[in-house]
């Protein structure tokens, strides 16, 4: 007879065989991963740029990239998505740095980054680019002029969100990126002035993805909020699919940063008193909204694979995390999927603040109730069906027509290949539900891109909302609105006296032709991009503003009455700043 113990060291032997070999495998694997000293590394050939997209005659939006003067092209150092960071790609943000009431485009840069492209050695960094709105639709290349032409030696950069954080009368910009952000003083004449160190803001050692300026403590001052991601290790390669790349949970998450605004053009870092350091998390993107109406403002996390964060503001600068219990934290299957970003406003009319998120997996439309408990209505809003297909980034509410009803417009994109998607545009039926408006979108809705950031703004104050669009390793998208509907508007340029200067916080009701809209001024950041700071309503077939109602942060309320429609009205806040 066979001894059943000559077996069982057979067995072990040959399990200890396995394991020896596969141990070499791994060890072989990451050896020729490795660059050979001295080696010559291949060049990384450039992606191809999209050529300009005719419209068609009817079509709602025009791509008017090349015709407005806008030549920057994303650069991107590699020949594949090679990790989580570099999928990520890069977006920028709308600001008025001249104050000329027109809209200004400044669009950040990556480049290369040692341990994360795969570039040769030496390549510069092109950095990013201010763009000057001229007001007759082209734009100026004013990134030397304005002092911001060393830009490129800040590294690997990802966002940027700007505001009056000094209350001096001038758009200042705060630059995120991995390893360290940047705070750019405007001067008032044109340039910036690199305070970073000043300031005490440069996230050292962050991955930001995202910031907002809000006014946490409501002194008058805006404080700052920046989205921290995760620590990337090249050398990770266990456990992932290896047609792909490690994912989020495979890296060491960061605490994001809460920094309060001295008054004095300075900054404390309050994270851990302010109890925003809640562990475990990797954010993609922040919200800043006043959840329960309090008049403090409130921050929406979305986090990448972990559940996502509503965190609630005392009125004094101090947070706790209500996701759970406001029914925000998951999506509707009830998975802490990839959020990449939240855009807010109210969809449906009821004057509540509605959330959508952008996932990789099922998205969410969390519409808002009076118990404060959120209703995922993805699936019954129809966007389930018209978004599954995708991987949504770069999310926006925008009134395309100005019907008065809040459309939705999202940039999709392969998270692991250099392949192009369409990019969505959903109309709004007035209920918060909708339907797929890509064929009055015209040409631009039917061309796949590597699209990434989104953001909406006026850039020529017609009343109808524009969108740029960024991508990987390619141009901008500018699309220009050509609605024709003949809907009326109205914009409100909101400039706060004794509440921060950007107007930040207030709460606005609009009242005309029998029907009321509601908005909140706010860091409209979505996912990498700033949209345009003012708060545009479209008011469909009203003449008349019959009345708007203006709560601000300081709690004075102001009203103005009789109001001509199709105009961007500059309403100051009364009395006079201390």
């Amino acid at each position: 007879m066979n001894n059943p113990k000559c077996y069982l060291c057979r067995f072990a032997a040959v399990i200890a065989v396995g394991l020896v070999l596969a141990l070499a495998a791994i060890a072989i694997k990451r050896q020729l991963a490795k660059p050979i000293a001295g080696a010559p590394r291949p060049l990384v050939p450039a992606l191809a740029v999209t050529p300009p997209i005719p419209a068609g005659p009817n079509d709602l939006f025009e791509d008017v990239t090349a015709k407005a003067g806008i030549n920057f092209v994303h650069q991107f150092c590699d020949t594949k998505i090679a990790n989580i960071l570099e999928s990520n790609g890069a977006g920028g943000c709308w600001l008025d740095y001249d104050g000329d009431g027109l809209m200004d485009l400044f669009l950040v840069n990556s480049g290369p980054l040692d341990g994360v492209t795969h570039h040769v050695p030496g390549t510069p960094c092109e950095g990013p680019r201010l763009y000057r709105n001229r007001g007759d639709g082209t734009f100026e290349d004013v990134t030397k002029k304005a002092g911001l032409g060393g830009m490129g030696g800040l590294g690997y950069c990802t966002a940027a969100v700007a505001a009056d954080y000094d209350n001096d009368g001038h758009t200042d910009l705060y630059v995120v990126g991995v390893g360290r952000s940047y705070l750019f003083h405007n001067r008032g004449d044109g340039t910036f002035e690199d305070v970073t160190e000043k300031a005490g803001v440069a996230n050292l050692g962050g991955t930001g993805l995202g910031a907002v300026w809000l006014d946490a403590d409501n002194d008058g001052n805006l404080d700052l909020f920046v989205a921290n991601y995760l620590t990337f290790d090249p050398n990770y390669q266990l456990y992932y699919n290896p047609d792909a790349y490690p994912g989020p949970l495979s890296y060491k998450p960061q605490f994001n940063k809460l920094y309060h605004n001295r008054g004095d053009g300075t900054f404390e870092d309050v994270s851990k008193a302010s109890g925003i350091e809640i562990p475990g998390h990797r954010a993609m993107s922040v919200a800043v909204y006043d959840y329960n109406g309090d008049g403090a403002p409130d921050l929406y996390i979305s986090n990448d694979g972990t559940p996502n964060l509503l965190l609630l503001n005392d009125g004094k600068g101090h947070f706790k995390d209500v996701a759970l219990q406001a029914g925000v934290a998951f999506n509707a299957m009830g998975e802490a999927a990839g959020s990449m970003a939240a855009t807010i406003g109210d969809c449906n009319g009821d004057g509540m603040e509605d959330i959508l998120v952008t996932r990789l997996g099922y998205g969410s439309l969390y519409m808002g109730t009076t118990n404060g408990v959120y209703d995922d209505r993805m699936m019954a809003s129809g966007l389930g069906s018209l978004t599954a297909q995708f991987v949504g980034w770069g999310g926006c509410f925008l009134d395309f027509d100005n019907s008065g009803k809040l459309d939705i417009f999202i940039a999709n994109g392969d998270p692991h290949y250099l392949v192009g998607w369409e990019s969505l545009l959903l109309e709004n039926r007035g209920d918060g539900t909708f339907t797929d408006a890509a064929a009055k979108g015209g040409a631009y809705f039917t061309t796949k891109i590597r699209a990434r950031g989104s953001a909406v703004a006026d850039y020529d104050n017609d009343g109808r909302m524009d969108i740029i669009v960024t991508t990987m390793g390619d141009r901008p998208f500018l699309l220009h609105n050509r609605d024709k509907s003949g809907n009326h508007w109205i914009t409100l340029d909101l400039e706060g006296t004794k509440s921060n200067r950007d107007g930040f916080g207030a709460k606005v009701k609009v009242t005309a032709g029998g029907k009321t809209y509601f908005g909140e001024s706010r860091c409209a950041f979505g996912f990498l991009m700033q949209s345009d700071r003012r708060l545009h309503f479209g008011l469909g077939k009203a003449t008349t503003v019959d009345r708007i109602e203006i709560l601000w942060p300081s709690k004075q309320a102001q009203e103005l009455t009789n109001v001509k429609v199709d105009q961007i009205l500059k309403v100051r806040e009364p009395g006079e700043r201390k």
